[in-house]
Protein backbone atom coordinates (compact mmCIF):
# COMPACT_ATOMS: atom_id res chain seq x y z
CA UNK A 1 0.00 0.00 0.00
CA UNK A 2 1.84 3.10 -1.25
CA UNK A 3 0.37 6.55 -1.29
CA UNK A 4 2.40 9.14 -2.71
CA UNK A 5 4.03 11.67 -0.52
CA UNK A 6 6.31 12.43 -3.43
CA UNK A 7 3.37 14.18 -5.11
CA UNK A 8 3.13 16.49 -2.08
CA UNK A 9 6.86 16.71 -1.41
CA UNK A 10 8.44 16.38 2.00
CA UNK A 11 10.25 19.69 1.76
CA UNK A 12 7.09 21.44 0.62
CA UNK A 13 5.27 20.04 3.66
CA UNK A 14 7.64 21.91 5.94
CA UNK A 15 7.11 25.21 4.13
CA UNK A 16 3.39 25.25 3.40
CA UNK A 17 1.22 27.42 5.64
CA UNK A 18 -2.08 25.85 4.66
CA UNK A 19 -1.65 22.11 5.21
CA UNK A 20 -5.03 20.61 6.07
CA UNK A 21 -5.27 17.25 7.78
CA UNK A 22 -8.52 15.35 8.24
CA UNK A 23 -8.07 13.42 11.43
CA UNK A 24 -11.07 11.14 11.07
CA UNK A 25 -11.66 7.81 9.37
CA UNK A 26 -13.44 8.39 6.08
CA UNK A 27 -16.70 6.73 5.19
CA UNK A 28 -16.03 3.22 3.83
CA UNK A 29 -12.28 3.59 4.53
CA UNK A 30 -10.62 0.56 6.09
CA UNK A 31 -8.99 1.01 9.47
CA UNK A 32 -5.43 0.30 8.36
CA UNK A 33 -5.66 2.68 5.40
CA UNK A 34 -7.16 5.43 7.56
CA UNK A 35 -4.64 5.06 10.35
CA UNK A 36 -1.68 5.06 7.97
CA UNK A 37 -3.03 8.07 6.07
CA UNK A 38 -3.76 10.16 9.16
CA UNK A 39 -0.61 9.33 11.13
CA UNK A 40 1.59 10.01 8.11
CA UNK A 41 -0.19 13.32 7.48
CA UNK A 42 0.12 14.27 11.15
CA UNK A 43 3.86 13.63 11.05
CA UNK A 44 4.23 15.93 8.07
CA UNK A 45 1.99 18.64 9.47
CA UNK A 46 3.75 18.51 12.82
CA UNK A 47 7.15 18.73 11.12
CA UNK A 48 5.93 21.84 9.31
CA UNK A 49 4.78 23.38 12.60
CA UNK A 50 8.14 22.63 14.19
CA UNK A 51 10.06 24.14 11.28
CA UNK A 52 8.01 27.36 11.34
CA UNK A 53 9.26 28.46 14.74
CA UNK A 54 12.69 30.00 14.15
CA UNK A 55 12.50 31.93 17.43
CA UNK A 56 11.89 30.51 20.91
CA UNK A 57 8.17 29.82 21.04
CA UNK A 58 6.49 27.72 23.66
CA UNK A 59 3.37 27.73 21.52
CA UNK A 60 5.35 25.85 18.89
CA UNK A 61 6.49 23.27 21.41
CA UNK A 62 2.90 22.81 22.59
CA UNK A 63 1.62 22.39 19.02
CA UNK A 64 4.30 19.86 18.08
CA UNK A 65 3.80 17.79 21.23
CA UNK A 66 0.04 17.78 20.70
CA UNK A 67 0.52 16.52 17.14
CA UNK A 68 2.81 13.74 18.37
CA UNK A 69 0.33 12.70 21.07
CA UNK A 70 -2.53 12.60 18.58
CA UNK A 71 -0.49 10.54 16.12
CA UNK A 72 0.62 8.12 18.84
CA UNK A 73 -2.95 7.63 20.10
CA UNK A 74 -4.27 6.91 16.60
CA UNK A 75 -1.33 4.60 15.93
CA UNK A 76 -2.47 2.48 18.91
CA UNK A 77 -5.69 1.66 17.06
CA UNK A 78 -3.68 -0.25 14.46
CA UNK A 79 -1.96 -2.58 16.92
CA UNK A 80 -3.65 -5.69 15.45
CA UNK A 81 -2.00 -4.89 12.10
CA UNK A 82 1.55 -4.75 13.42
CA UNK A 83 4.22 -7.16 14.47
CA UNK A 84 4.56 -6.54 18.23
CA UNK A 85 8.22 -5.62 17.91
CA UNK A 86 7.46 -3.02 15.25
CA UNK A 87 4.51 -1.68 17.22
CA UNK A 88 6.59 -1.29 20.38
CA UNK A 89 9.41 0.37 18.44
CA UNK A 90 7.07 2.93 16.86
CA UNK A 91 5.34 3.68 20.16
CA UNK A 92 8.73 4.19 21.84
CA UNK A 93 9.74 6.58 19.05
CA UNK A 94 6.63 8.73 19.57
CA UNK A 95 7.18 8.73 23.34
CA UNK A 96 10.87 9.63 23.17
CA UNK A 97 10.36 12.35 20.58
CA UNK A 98 7.73 13.99 22.79
CA UNK A 99 9.93 13.72 25.87
CA UNK A 100 12.69 15.69 24.18
CA UNK A 101 10.33 18.66 24.11
CA UNK A 102 8.69 18.10 27.49
CA UNK A 103 11.35 19.91 29.53
CA UNK A 104 10.90 23.15 27.64
CA UNK A 105 7.12 22.90 27.83
CA UNK A 106 7.15 22.04 31.55
CA UNK A 107 9.11 25.18 32.42
CA UNK A 108 6.55 27.40 30.74
CA UNK A 109 3.71 25.53 32.46
CA UNK A 110 5.41 26.06 35.83
CA UNK A 111 5.62 29.81 35.21
CA UNK A 112 1.97 29.92 34.12
CA UNK A 113 0.92 27.91 37.19
CA UNK A 114 2.75 30.43 39.37
CA UNK A 115 0.89 33.25 37.64
CA UNK A 116 -2.48 31.59 38.31
CA UNK A 117 -1.72 30.85 41.95
CA UNK A 118 0.13 34.06 42.89
CA UNK A 119 -3.03 36.09 43.70
CA UNK A 120 -4.10 33.36 46.12
CA UNK A 121 -0.68 33.44 47.74
CA UNK A 122 -1.12 37.14 48.47
CA UNK A 123 -4.71 36.67 49.66
CA UNK A 124 -3.82 33.81 52.00
CA UNK A 125 -0.55 35.21 53.38
CA UNK A 126 -0.96 38.98 53.04
CA UNK A 127 2.64 39.03 51.82
CA UNK A 128 2.66 40.78 48.47
CA UNK A 129 5.91 39.92 46.72
CA UNK A 130 6.87 37.08 49.06
CA UNK A 131 6.13 34.60 46.28
CA UNK A 132 8.60 36.23 43.90
CA UNK A 133 11.61 34.05 44.91
CA UNK A 134 9.72 31.06 43.55
CA UNK A 135 9.23 32.80 40.22
CA UNK A 136 12.93 33.70 40.10
CA UNK A 137 13.86 30.05 40.61
CA UNK A 138 11.51 29.02 37.80
CA UNK A 139 12.85 31.60 35.36
CA UNK A 140 16.40 30.33 35.92
CA UNK A 141 15.31 27.00 34.44
CA UNK A 142 14.63 28.50 31.00
CA UNK A 143 18.14 28.25 29.51
CA UNK A 144 18.42 24.65 30.73
CA UNK A 145 15.21 23.79 28.88
CA UNK A 146 16.25 25.35 25.51
CA UNK A 147 13.59 28.04 25.70
CA UNK A 148 16.02 30.91 25.12
CA UNK A 149 18.01 29.51 22.20
CA UNK A 150 17.74 31.37 18.92
CA UNK A 151 16.90 29.79 16.59
CA UNK A 152 15.27 27.01 18.54
CA UNK A 153 17.49 24.13 17.43
CA UNK A 154 15.45 21.60 19.32
CA UNK A 155 12.29 22.20 17.31
CA UNK A 156 14.20 22.13 14.02
CA UNK A 157 15.88 18.86 14.92
CA UNK A 158 12.50 17.35 15.72
CA UNK A 159 11.12 18.66 12.42
CA UNK A 160 13.74 16.72 10.48
CA UNK A 161 13.10 13.56 12.48
CA UNK A 162 9.38 13.81 11.79
CA UNK A 163 9.98 14.08 8.05
CA UNK A 164 12.24 11.01 8.16
CA UNK A 165 9.59 9.08 10.09
CA UNK A 166 6.91 10.09 7.58
CA UNK A 167 9.07 8.69 4.77
CA UNK A 168 9.42 5.46 6.72
CA UNK A 169 5.66 5.22 7.16
CA UNK A 170 5.08 5.90 3.47
CA UNK A 171 7.09 2.78 2.67
CA UNK A 172 5.65 0.64 5.47
CA UNK A 173 3.97 -2.68 4.72
CA UNK A 174 0.87 -3.09 6.84
CA UNK A 175 -1.01 -6.23 7.75
CA UNK A 176 -4.67 -5.72 6.76
CA UNK A 177 -6.99 -5.36 9.74
CA UNK A 178 -10.31 -7.18 9.59
CA UNK A 179 -13.26 -4.92 8.84
CA UNK A 180 -15.22 -6.11 11.87
CA UNK A 181 -12.53 -4.63 14.13
CA UNK A 182 -13.72 -1.12 13.28
CA UNK A 183 -16.69 -1.66 15.55
CA UNK A 184 -14.35 -2.69 18.38
CA UNK A 185 -11.55 -0.23 17.68
CA UNK A 186 -12.11 1.89 20.79
CA UNK A 187 -12.49 -1.05 23.16
CA UNK A 188 -8.77 -1.30 24.09
CA UNK A 189 -8.52 2.45 24.69
CA UNK A 190 -11.66 2.43 26.82
CA UNK A 191 -10.24 -0.51 28.77
CA UNK A 192 -7.00 1.38 29.42
CA UNK A 193 -9.01 4.38 30.62
CA UNK A 194 -11.08 2.22 32.98
CA UNK A 195 -7.96 0.55 34.36
CA UNK A 196 -6.27 3.90 34.98
CA UNK A 197 -9.39 5.19 36.74
CA UNK A 198 -9.51 2.10 38.94
CA UNK A 199 -5.87 2.70 39.89
CA UNK A 200 -6.61 6.31 40.90
CA UNK A 201 -9.60 5.28 43.00
CA UNK A 202 -7.47 2.70 44.83
CA UNK A 203 -4.56 5.09 45.37
CA UNK A 204 -5.02 8.74 44.26
CA UNK A 205 -1.36 9.67 43.74
CA UNK A 206 -0.17 12.41 41.42
CA UNK A 207 1.47 9.88 39.12
CA UNK A 208 -1.74 7.87 38.79
CA UNK A 209 -3.79 10.98 38.07
CA UNK A 210 -1.26 11.82 35.37
CA UNK A 211 -1.63 8.34 33.84
CA UNK A 212 -5.40 8.79 33.85
CA UNK A 213 -4.97 12.10 32.06
CA UNK A 214 -2.87 10.43 29.34
CA UNK A 215 -5.46 7.70 28.85
CA UNK A 216 -8.23 10.32 28.56
CA UNK A 217 -6.22 12.19 25.94
CA UNK A 218 -5.57 8.99 24.00
CA UNK A 219 -9.24 8.10 24.07
CA UNK A 220 -10.26 11.58 22.96
CA UNK A 221 -7.94 11.52 19.96
CA UNK A 222 -9.15 8.04 19.06
CA UNK A 223 -12.78 9.23 19.29
CA UNK A 224 -11.91 12.06 16.90
CA UNK A 225 -10.42 9.60 14.46
CA UNK A 226 -13.28 7.08 14.54
CA UNK A 227 -15.94 9.78 14.22
CA UNK A 228 -19.34 8.38 13.33
CA UNK A 229 -18.01 4.92 12.55
CA UNK A 230 -18.53 3.74 16.16
CA UNK A 231 -21.17 4.60 18.75
CA UNK A 232 -18.68 5.37 21.53
CA UNK A 233 -17.13 8.32 19.66
CA UNK A 234 -20.11 10.67 19.65
CA UNK A 235 -19.69 14.41 20.13
CA UNK A 236 -21.21 14.44 23.60
CA UNK A 237 -18.82 11.79 24.85
CA UNK A 238 -15.95 13.63 23.22
CA UNK A 239 -16.92 16.85 25.01
CA UNK A 240 -17.05 14.98 28.30
CA UNK A 241 -13.56 13.64 27.68
CA UNK A 242 -12.36 17.16 26.86
CA UNK A 243 -13.75 18.61 30.08
CA UNK A 244 -12.24 15.81 32.13
CA UNK A 245 -8.91 16.29 30.38
CA UNK A 246 -8.91 20.00 31.27
CA UNK A 247 -9.46 19.24 34.96
CA UNK A 248 -6.76 16.58 34.96
CA UNK A 249 -4.41 18.94 33.12
CA UNK A 250 -4.73 21.58 35.84
CA UNK A 251 -4.28 18.89 38.48
CA UNK A 252 -1.05 17.77 36.76
CA UNK A 253 0.22 21.36 36.60
CA UNK A 254 -0.36 21.73 40.35
CA UNK A 255 1.35 18.43 41.06
CA UNK A 256 4.46 19.34 39.03
CA UNK A 257 4.54 22.83 40.58
CA UNK A 258 4.30 21.38 44.09
CA UNK A 259 7.22 19.03 43.44
CA UNK A 260 9.32 21.86 42.04
CA UNK A 261 8.62 24.19 44.98
CA UNK A 262 9.40 21.41 47.47
CA UNK A 263 12.83 20.95 45.84
CA UNK A 264 13.79 24.65 45.89
CA UNK A 265 16.68 25.53 48.19
CA UNK A 266 16.51 29.28 47.63
CA UNK A 267 13.21 29.92 49.45
CA UNK A 268 12.34 30.01 53.13
CA UNK A 269 10.46 27.24 54.89
CA UNK A 270 7.60 29.65 55.59
CA UNK A 271 7.20 30.52 51.91
CA UNK A 272 7.42 26.87 50.89
CA UNK A 273 4.81 25.85 53.45
CA UNK A 274 2.48 28.64 52.32
CA UNK A 275 2.66 27.48 48.72
CA UNK A 276 2.03 23.88 49.73
CA UNK A 277 -1.10 24.88 51.68
CA UNK A 278 -2.43 26.82 48.69
CA UNK A 279 -1.81 23.90 46.34
CA UNK A 280 -3.51 21.54 48.78
CA UNK A 281 -6.55 23.85 49.03
CA UNK A 282 -6.79 24.03 45.25
CA UNK A 283 -5.98 20.41 44.55
CA UNK A 284 -8.31 18.44 46.82
CA UNK A 285 -11.63 19.77 45.48
CA UNK A 286 -10.17 19.48 41.97
CA UNK A 287 -9.48 15.78 42.50
CA UNK A 288 -13.04 15.20 43.71
CA UNK A 289 -14.52 16.96 40.67
CA UNK A 290 -12.23 15.07 38.30
CA UNK A 291 -13.12 11.71 39.82
CA UNK A 292 -16.83 12.47 39.61
CA UNK A 293 -16.53 13.40 35.92
CA UNK A 294 -14.32 10.38 35.25
CA UNK A 295 -16.88 8.04 36.75
CA UNK A 296 -19.67 9.74 34.79
CA UNK A 297 -17.71 9.26 31.56
CA UNK A 298 -17.08 5.62 32.40
CA UNK A 299 -20.79 4.97 32.93
CA UNK A 300 -21.66 6.74 29.68
CA UNK A 301 -19.12 4.66 27.76
CA UNK A 302 -20.42 1.48 29.40
CA UNK A 303 -23.89 2.22 28.05
CA UNK A 304 -22.40 2.45 24.55
CA UNK A 305 -20.18 -0.62 24.56
CA UNK A 306 -21.92 -2.87 27.08
CA UNK A 307 -21.29 -3.64 30.71
CA UNK A 308 -18.50 -6.16 30.17
CA UNK A 309 -15.18 -4.54 31.01
CA UNK A 310 -13.10 -4.12 27.83
CA UNK A 311 -9.58 -5.43 27.42
CA UNK A 312 -6.66 -3.07 27.91
CA UNK A 313 -4.52 -1.33 25.37
CA UNK A 314 -0.81 -1.18 25.97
Amino acid sequence: MRSSLSRVGYQHATNSSSTSVKYHLKKQETLEVGVQRVVRALLLETSREAALFSEPATAGIYTVRKGLKRARAIHKLARPGFDETQYDRDQAWFRDCGRRLSGARDVDVLVETHRRLAPRFVTNTGADGAGYPVLEELLRLRPEAHLDSSPNRLLHQVAQELIAKAREWDAASWVPIEAHLIGDALIPGIGSYWSALDDVVRSPTGERFHTLRKRVKDLGYQMDFMGRRVAASGKRLRRRADRLGELLGWHHDLWVFEDRVAAMDGISTAVRDSWERIIETEGRPLEQRALAKADSLRRALARKVGEQKPGQQG
